[in-house]
């Protein structure tokens, strides 16, 4: 061994030194007064208690209420009573009732099929109009939505009004143009005058003309969101406009138009200010929808009757919106 080998007295042999471990002064743990967790209290509670009275008040006490009236023979004359009067039970005998009426199939086959063409003609022009306002220019993409929006927020009854004048058989302006069409004679034609025609034609043309600005510019809203890449890339493998439609455009809006189609059918299987208003009174039995039905037995003094329909249309179209929440958490689980 060499000098040069030897450590010096009083030092640590070289290459065997060792660092001393760093210690931490543990940090001490705050409570915060009112924080989440176990020291949260009562305050969470505190701040969701408006909502659930509000859910209560608006909700849950009046759906009580309409399934315990469906159960009892409820009359004008028990409600106006000082005190009220206590209203007779008759247990399911409305429901038996209800279904045993042929009317009340009928009332909902039609509302059904009303429900039906408007939705399909509501989803299906408006998915057509979605796909130009992504095709034409900005001004007139902006030109035309803010048309549209002047027509969502004009109020149904008003709309109804205005389509009553259009198709009015004196001055309606639906009959002058028709009859600009050669071998087509449709001055003075009465559209009211077939119950049918008029619900299926004129209260139609109202429910669709007022779904298309929100349908449309939700639509288009989900057409933006289609990355340009697949789009091109269908181009350039030589895919035609109608093939990218339905092989690219389609299958990325299908889950947006799950939704605006459930919630189309949840609205027109609900309308009836359009119908009313197109009578301005009760209109032809032969085309009572179960808004309708609703209405007359509650206008007859019929609010146990009432509350049946209404109990039943409201389970019928719960049954609907489970489906529509549940393909939300598909969205938001594929997201």
């Amino acid at each position: 061994m060499s000098a040069l080998d030897i450590d010096p007295p009083g030092l640590e042999p070289r290459g065997r030194a060792e660092e001393l471990p760093k210690t931490r002064r543990p940090v001490p743990r705050r409570h915060h007064k009112g924080g989440v967790g176990r020291n949260a209290g009562l305050m969470p509670y505190l701040l969701i208690l408006p909502a659930v009275a509000a859910l209560l008040g608006v909700v849950v006490y009046p759906v009580g209420k309409m399934i315990v009236t469906s159960l009892q023979d409820l009359t004008l004359k028990d409600l106006l009573h000082v005190p009220p009067l206590p209203a007779q039970w008759v247990g399911f005998k409305h429901y038996a009732d209800m279904f045993s009426d042929g009317q009340f199939w009928q009332q909902l086959e039609t509302t059904a099929l009303f429900m039906v063409i408007n939705v399909v003609l509501s989803v299906g022009i408006g998915l057509l109009l979605a796909v130009l306002l992504a095709r034409i220019s900005r001004w007139a993409r902006l030109t035309l939505t803010g048309v549209m929006l002047f027509a969502w927020v004009m109020p149904s009854i008003v709309s109804a009004q205005l389509f009553l004048w259009m198709f009015n058989n004196q001055y309606g302006v639906v009959n002058w143009l028709l009859s600009r069409i050669p071998g087509v004679h449709m001055m003075g034609h009465d559209w009211l005058a077939n119950p049918y025609q008029a619900l299926y034609l004129c209260v139609t043309g109202v429910v669709v003309w007022g779904a298309l600005p929100f349908l449309t510019i939700t639509l288009h809203a989900g057409i933006t969101q289609i990355p340009k890449e697949l789009t091109e890339a269908a181009v350039v493998d030589g895919a035609s406009p109608l093939q990218v439609f339905r092989h690219v455009t389609l299958p990325k809006l299908g889950p947006l138009l799950v939704i605006i189609t459930t919630l189309s059918v949840i609205w027109d299987f609900n309308v009836f200010n359009q119908i009313w208003a197109f009578w301005g009174t009760i209109p032809n039995p032969k085309i009572f929808t179960l808004g309708i039905r609703m209405y007359v037995q509650m206008n007859g003094n019929q609010f146990g009757q009432a509350s049946a329909t209404a109990l039943f249309t409201m389970v019928l179209l719960c049954g609907l919106m489970i489906f529509y929440i549940r393909q939300l958490f598909k969205i938001g689980d594929a997201d």
